[in-house]
């Protein structure tokens, strides 16, 4: 097929255009005739041997079906050669308008396209930035082997008294409510008084006892990492079943040996220390990747294309498990979440974009060894069999996606070597977080 279109472009934005194109009516009748003439070949119309059916015969039976057919064929063929003869980047997927095809008529199209920003680079060398000190104190070691006696805790049955203290293990059975949403979990082991469960709420149970069964409200803040519960109150049913003491093995050489796999105390805390140097050097490596990709979004304003943040939006959203209700409330649920996480999606689009013009600027080349070796790195770290996470980036798009991140990542780190680097504060990475 030939494409004879004609196109013109106009600006809707810097990263959105209108494209108009008109196919001449020669060749629409062209790939019209091409189309029955297919069809008349290969369809078994009743009272005809295939390819004697009359031309008529064909576009009653087969009239539509063969139009819509040859409308989308010219559409794609021709959209195509538009984008390289107009050089459009063009990102997501492209909003089109196709008219009907007339006797004699061109076919004439409107497309709405985002296209990626132009960006001009400043220069990006010195931007000052502030690494966390990766000392461990000691305290964040004690910290650390704190969490291998709890992780070791035996549950031993509370008999003498039925209300419960902070630092008991409670089994609970629970069902929450928001809104028409219900879940139920049974056997849910919480220790009173902690704050680790959401929002705590085992600090509610605290003066409670054993058999009561409990309606508790938590409300969630507005900022909550999942966007469906964010600023919702969730209703509790609490049903407290047994009451428990967690009994914590001494921290000693047997405890090294039996939990640790190491022969000491001394040699286990060493290791402890060891693991914990290298996470927080880790964190402090990403801490000043952070701080450059801030202040180079910074000093780098321009649009964002807004398909893109949609579908960022809808990726975040999948990544939190937020669920929609079924029937007409969902569209409308789905628009008021992706305006909660459009500030964190906007960020993420521009920073891809702002990372990709930096590669291309450095003619940054990510090999097939380089995508390789980051898979067998992926799977070591994710304690996966290699073969398995090879055969998931096997797909296209999904290699493609890892070569595009670590195209963007060896951008930011060029810029991370040219960057002036003090040493702050340390960092922690002991203390566990809790939830809220």
């Amino acid at each position: 097929m030939s494409s004879e279109a004609r196109a013109s472009v106009h600006d809707e934005s810097a990263v959105r255009k209108r494209v108009e194109v008109e196919i001449p009516a020669d060749e629409v009748q062209r790939e019209l005739d091409r189309g029955f003439e297919r069809v008349r070949q290969q369809a078994h119309i009743r009272g005809f041997r295939p390819g004697k059916a009359p031309r008529k015969v064909v576009e009653q039976t087969y009239g539509e079906q063969i139009t819509r057919e040859v409308v989308a064929r010219l559409v794609e063929h021709s959209f195509h050669h538009v984008i390289e003869d107009h050089h459009l980047s063009v990102v997501g997927s492209p909003e089109i308008d196709a008219g009907a095809i007339a006797p004699g008529e061109p076919l004439r199209y409107t497309v709405l396209v985002d296209v990626r920003p132009e960006i001009t680079l400043g220069d990006v060398r010195g931007i000052p930035v502030e690494r966390p000190d990766a000392t461990v104190p000691e305290e964040d070691v004690d910290r650390a082997l704190d969490v291998l006696r709890e992780r070791a805790a035996e549950l031993r049955p509370i008999t003498d008294r039925l209300t419960i203290e902070a630092g008991d293990v409670v089994t609970v059975d629970l069902e929450s409510r928001l809104g028409e949403d219900k879940q139920k979990r049974e056997g849910v082991l919480l220790e009173a008084g902690s704050g680790t469960f959401p929002l705590a709420l085992e600090r509610q149970l605290v003066g409670q006892h054993v058999g009561a069964r409990l309606a508790l409200d938590v409300q969630y803040p507005d900022d909550y990492a999942n966007a469906s519960l964010a600023g919702k109150t969730v209703s509790f049913d609490v049903q407290v079943n047994e009451l428990h003491a967690k009994d914590l093995p001494p921290l000693d050489d047997d405890f090294a040996r039996d939990h640790g796999h190491a022969e000491s105390l001394a040699e286990l805390r060493s290791r402890a220390r060891a693991d914990l140097e290298v996470q927080a050097a880790a964190q402090a490596d990403g801490r000043v990747r952070e701080a450059v990709l801030a202040a180079l979004l910074e000093r780098h304003q321009f649009e964002v294309p807004p398909s893109l943040v949609v579908r960022r939006s809808d990726t975040i959203l999948a990544s939190l498990g937020v669920r929609l209700p079924d029937g007409a409330d969902a569209e409308q649920m789905l628009v008021r979440l992706r305006e909660q996480v459009r500030p964190q999606s906007e960020r993420e689009v521009r920073a891809d974009l702002l990372l990709d013009a930096l590669a291309t600027e450095q003619t940054v080349e990510i090999t097939d060894e380089d995508v390789s070796a980051e898979i067998n790195a992926m799977a070591a770290r994710e304690r996966q069999q290699p073969e398995r996470m090879r055969a998931f980036y096997e797909r296209p798009e999904a290699r493609d996606a890892l070569r595009a991140r670590l195209r963007r990542l060896r951008a930011l780190e060029h810029v991370v070597s040219l960057a002036k680097i003090e040493t702050g504060q340390a960092v922690d990475v002991a203390r566990p977080e809790q939830s809220r």
